[in-house]
């Protein structure tokens, strides 16, 4: 698998059920989150982590939402 299968089928997981919509600044965050997960882990571990603890996923993607909504800046999390 490569960076972009990755990260098509990582996306495909946390757009189920319209938690998190397309265009959205939720899925902005989440595609960056997901970028930077693909780059320290890998593209096999990255979607292994993805499709097991996805809640774990979307609490992170909240976080860093508020964070942004709050000023903070998202490169020193990301």
């Amino acid at each position: 698998m490569n960076r972009f299968q990755a990260m098509a089928q990582i996306m495909a997981i946390l757009c189920e059920g319209d938690r998190i919509r397309k265009g959205s600044q939720k899925y902005k965050i989440a595609r960056k989150l997901i970028a930077a997960k693909i780059d320290r882990m890998g593209p096999e571990a990255a979607y292994s982590k993805a499709k097991w603890n996805k809640y774990e996923l979307f609490v992170e993607i909240e976080e860093l939402l508020k964070a942004e909504k709050a000023g903070k800046i998202l490169r020193n999390y990301i």
